[in-house]
């Protein structure tokens, strides 16, 4: 038998031809994007680093940057604008149809590994991408045909993923009266529809945006200025002017927040921390709001659970942290962020969590006391209400047996004495109902009996 030398040495370089199958664009398009609604994530994400590329080089000294939402239900077409970088027209081409092959790893953006671009492929029939640089005379545009993607890809034939972008991906230029000079579109026409017809409902996407994307806090949060001043001592929370059918989106963070009918919950403390990187600095930094927890936020608010953000976009959803509470629900009952910084800190895939490693056990480590001290203050305000309840019943109670002995009761209903019995069926029901006695006087008290037709 060979030594493990021996193999060593006999080993060769592979020799056979690398194929890459189609269903690489699967994974990569609706496989990789479960939520629909993540697809405008991916393309805002994309559009933020081509507004950053422009700010560098100075573009917005007589506009401002901007990224724009179109939503047309009625011809089922939506558009996501940005007046960022563009992309060259000597570039385009390679650039649209790069799978896995970002220029931006390791660099600070927040998209780097070539396949956001993809995230439509999925869920319409047609993606179209156009572009202009400045310095460009005429704006480049590519043509997905989704429709015969799925074809394709159902096709029993083996086909390599070079022959499938061939197949269905076309390529045009055309000169434009565009005001802007750079900017990049993408088109998604014939959206699918999904629960609620989601990609198309303006309600929905606005309320998406509003938690995911980049966006300011309204005006209207009082808290909203601190927590943005403290982002900003450390490069992060940058904020993007993005709007959808024409109106701005803003975070959906207010003073207060109905926990349930009738009952709202009044913030009233901000806390602040950082939490250490593993080696030095600072690894992340973030923010919760304290109110008297009066109960689970429902999900329709938008604000519930401690979340995860990086490039000041979300990272998974409200569900996230729910595992380092000592009692997950409590996470329901929270409102709060933390914003990674350290460039180890690298959301997964999917981004809907960051990769593990040591530094995100360091993460989760310095978040455990938070979620914590959260639960702990849930449970005490919960116990003090239980209390203050309990208090108030038994208020109830002794005021109406008080006033049970007093003459003014015997004289309005006509007695001397109330029976022991009344007395014990009354106290039961005080209690149970936690009402007042007069409520249900009149069923423990029989009118006087009539003699000779006189009270």
């Amino acid at each position: 038998m060979p030594t493990i030398q021996q193999q060593e040495v006999s080993r060769r370089k592979l020799k056979a031809p690398l194929v890459v199958g189609k269903d690489v664009l699967e994974l990569l398009s609706s496989a990789m994007y479960i939520d629909p609604l993540t697809i405008y994530r991916e393309y805002i994400q994309n559009a933020t680093d081509a507004i950053d590329e422009a700010s560098l080089a100075g573009f917005y000294k007589a506009m401002r940057p901007n990224i724009e939402v179109s939503l047309d239900p009625v011809h089922r077409l939506a558009k996501i604008r940005d007046n960022g970088i563009g992309i060259p027209a000597n570039a385009f081409e390679r650039t649209s149809i790069a799978i896995g092959g970002s220029k931006k790893r390791g660099s600070t953006a927040r998209g780097f590994r070539g396949v956001g671009r993809l995230a439509g492929l999925g869920y319409c029939q047609t993606v179209v991408m156009r572009s202009k640089a400045k310095g460009d005379a005429q704006v480049s545009e590519l043509h997905w045909d989704c429709k015969q993607l799925k074809g394709l890809l159902r096709d029993s034939r083996e086909i390599s993923l070079g022959d499938i972008i061939s197949e269905i991906v076309t390529v045009q230029t055309f000169p434009t009266e565009e005001q802007c000079s750079h900017f990049f579109e993408v088109e998604l026409r014939d959206l699918i529809r999904v629960r609620n017809d989601a990609l198309l409902n303006e309600t929905i996407v606005m309320h998406y945006l509003g938690q995911v994307g980049p966006v300011p806090f309204s005006r209207h949060f009082s808290f909203g200025t601190r927590i943005q001043q403290f982002l900003g001592e450390f490069n992060a929370g940058m904020t993007y002017n993005i709007l959808l059918n024409g109106q701005p989106v803003f975070r959906p963070h207010s003073n207060s927040c109905e926990v349930r009918q009738g009952v709202h919950a009044k913030f009233t403390e901000l806390e602040m921390f950082q939490i250490p990187a593993v080696s030095d600095g600072i690894g992340a930094v973030g923010w919760i709001l304290h109110s008297e927890y009066l109960g689970a936020i429902p999900e329709k608010a938008g604000i519930k659970g401690l979340r995860l953000r990086a490039g000041n976009i979300q990272i998974g959803d409200s569900r996230l942290f729910d595992p380092i509470f000592p009692e997950p629900r409590f996470n329901a009952w929270a409102v709060g962020e933390c914003h990674v910084l350290s460039p180890r800190l690298i959301p997964n895939g999917r981004r809907d969590d960051l990769e593990q490693n040591t530094h995100y056990a360091n993460l989760i480590n310095n978040l455990l006391p938070r979620a914590k001290a959260v639960t702990r203050a849930c449970r005490e305000y919960s116990a003090n209400r239980a209390r203050q309840k309990e208090g108030q019943k038994s208020a109830t109670v002794n005021g109406g047996l008080n006033w049970m002995k007093t003459k003014e009761f015997f004289t309005k209903n006509g007695m001397s004495k109330l029976s022991r019995e009344h007395r014990k069926s009354l106290k039961a029901i005080l209690r149970r109902r936690a009402t007042t006695y007069t409520d249900v006087i009149s069923s423990l008290i029989p009118p006087p009996a009539k003699t000779n037709g006189n009270p």
